[in-house]
């Protein structure tokens, strides 16, 4: 049954922070099923390829460039099919499916190829449910000047999953660390954590695309045409089409990009035990949210989303360099201070609502957007994790220093990826035809 319509200004102010809220416990519950196995997939894989570190590394970051490559085309249908029937449909298809997956590798924990396909169906179908339907159903409810701050507290959700699930895998893997037989305890938390996601999408997230607000021209095979997001290109104005390519770059740095490689530095290299890791992963996580209810807002609030974007791509850059200098834990930890505001994608926030307001304005579909965005940030998924996967792989030789120089490598490369397009492209009011839109909301956003 459709939600009662609310009838006044406080009425839809609180309606749209009760939809942010659910929503963002919504990305909680799935941040949840993708980074409880943060150190446990990385060592299943490892045991079942008999310790060898560069076969699992490669594996881990095969399957990773699979999925990106077949998100494209559960990205681009299902966005686009969201803009007909809604997008509470597409909030259940994650939680349900990790029900499924975590069920067949308890069942099944040493069949390698079957456990790669659940990895695979798990990254597809999770980020579907999570980032593509949060980043549309935000958008239906949020205007312009709300957006970036909504996108922040998706942002702080992701924080508190971090402090969470490192409890949980660390507890299980206490009990067999090693062992495929004690580690698919933790698909089966993941099974019974994705139950209760199903549960609350079912009964308290209501759907935020309103009936008179879907789309209603006949859906064709180009409408889900996984490349469907060359229109941007094709049609988009110079200005939403520098916005989309900087926001695509700066998703190389991802964390679930650089998970697989960092596991394999950090116990490798770096000599961490599995309580060692989960009190970093714990920190990590309270200094991400707290910098989601701090800092990003206040920078969200007192720059303009150039000078969010710079500063946040110039911080990154300089902590993933200097990381990857020498394996020493005091380095790798420090390094985690001057990334947090811009880290796992969040130096895209300010100009991802920027995008997202240019592209409606020019008429095309929040969730059908939100696909191609989700699309071209699956090519990134999808290179991403082979390079960094292939290069360590390639680095782990008994050669002095070469794992580290590998190591820093990959660290230098990927900020290369990120600050590039930054340094040298900006919105140029003058040059598009969506000049003034453009200046309207960067006024907007230097007024939050």
């Amino acid at each position: 049954m459709a939600p009662e319509q609310p009838k006044s200004e406080k009425e839809l102010a609180e309606r749209r922070n009760k939809l942010v809220r659910r929503i963002c416990i919504s990305s909680f519950f799935s941040v949840c099923q993708h980074f409880i196995f943060a150190q446990s997939e990385p060592r299943l894989f490892l045991s079942l390829c008999n310790k060898d570190a560069a076969s699992a590394t490669r594996i881990l970051g095969n399957t990773s460039g699979i999925a990106g490559l077949l998100s494209l085309v559960v990205n681009q249908a299902g966005g686009k099919l969201s803009d007909y029937i809604g997008r509470k449909p597409g909030f259940l298809i994650g939680p349900m499916s990790n029900v499924v997956l975590g069920v067949l590798v308890v069942l099944n924990p040493l069949n390698r190829p079957l456990i790669a396909v659940c990895r695979v169906l798990r990254l597809i179908l999770t980020t579907f449910s999570n980032t593509v339907m949060c980043t549309a159903a935000v958008a239906d409810v949020c205007s312009s000047s709300d957006l970036a701050l909504a996108m922040s507290r998706m942002q702080t959700a992701t924080g508190l999953a971090m402090l969470l699930t490192p409890f949980i895998e660390g507890r299980i893997l206490h009990l067999s660390p090693w062992s495929p037989h004690g580690i698919k305890y933790v698909y089966a938390a993941k099974a019974a954590i994705a139950a209760v996601h199903a549960v609350f999408v079912a009964t308290l997230l209501e759907e935020t695309l309103d009936k008179s607000n879907r789309a209603t021209a006949k859906m064709t095979l180009d409408m889900i045409n996984p490349f469907g997001f060359v229109r941007i290109f094709s049609e988009g104005t110079q200005a939403l089409r520098k916005l989309v390519m900087i926001t695509t770059l700066q998703m190389f740095i991802e964390g679930k990009n650089l998970s697989d490689v960092i596991q394999a530095w950090i116990r490798d290299h770096l000599k961490w035990s599995v309580t060692q890791v989960r009190n970093f992963i714990v920190a990590y996580g309270m200094l991400c949210t707290a910098t989601g209810l701090s800092a990003t807002p206040w920078m969200l609030r007192n720059f303009s989303p150039r000078g969010f974007t710079t500063i946040t791509n110039l911080l990154n850059f300089f902590a993933f360099t200097a990381r990857g200098l020498s394996p020493s834990s005091w380095l790798f930890l420090s390094m985690m201070v001057p990334m947090l505001p811009g880290v796992n994608g969040a130096s895209a926030t300010a100009l991802k609502a920027v995008a997202q307001d240019i592209a409606a304005n020019q008429g095309f579909g929040k969730g059908e957007f939100s696909a191609w965005v989700n699309n071209l940030r699956a090519f990134s998924g999808s290179v991403a994790p082979v390079v960094y996967g292939q290069v360590y792989a390639a680095a782990e030789i008994p050669v002095s220093h070469s794992s580290w120089l590998g190591f820093w490598v990959l660290c230098f490369l990927r900020q290369c990826c990120t600050m590039s397009p930054t340094v040298t492209w900006w919105l140029d009011a003058s040059e598009s035809s969506g000049s003034k839109c453009v200046g309207r909301i960067r006024q907007s956003y230097n007024m939050l």
